[in-house]
């Protein structure tokens, strides 16, 4: 009796299965995403070196940004993107998932988190970032502003 060999798949086939499965757990994912809860993650501030302009531009001097126009979602990094202090949020009442935030020892660590909370809908919270923390993190589209 004879055995029977195996058959090899072409190449181009195992090739496009594999893209056809990632289109598809890409666009569940995509969908599996409740409307304003998209993570996005904020760069940190990164020293650039700019060369001296060869002469005079046109370009209009950048506006100031208001006093408190508040924290969106992202990471900031303490004394350079936020500076320490207290800072509140109330989440909207009307929509079905809170808000999370986070004081951070360090960037990228198992251990980073120092104190954290998840908020309810119609929740208010006051929190306070001090200067011995590394970041503070706000997501799922609360607006945090600075408590005077």
């Amino acid at each position: 009796m004879s055995a029977t060999p195996l058959r090899r798949w072409p190449l181009p086939t195992i090739i496009g299965a594999i893209v056809l499965l990632a289109v598809v757990v890409g666009v569940a994912l995509t969908i599996a995403q409740p409307p304003g809860r998209q993570a996005s993650v904020k760069p940190t501030t990164q020293a650039t070196t700019q060369q001296p302009s060869a002469g005079p531009t046109s370009a209009a001097p950048a506006s100031p940004s208001p006093p408190d126009a508040g924290l969106g979602d992202g990471i900031y990094t303490v004394g350079t993107e936020v500076q320490a202090g207290a800072y509140t949020t109330t989440v909207p009442a009307g929509r079905s998932y809170g808000c999370y935030w986070a004081r951070l020892r360090s960037f990228g660590q198992d251990d980073s988190i120092i104190d954290e909370d998840n908020l309810d809908p119609g929740e208010h919270a006051r929190v306070v970032v001090k200067p011995t923390d590394r970041g503070f993190k706000v997501s799922n589209g609360c607006t945090w502003h600075q408590a005077l």
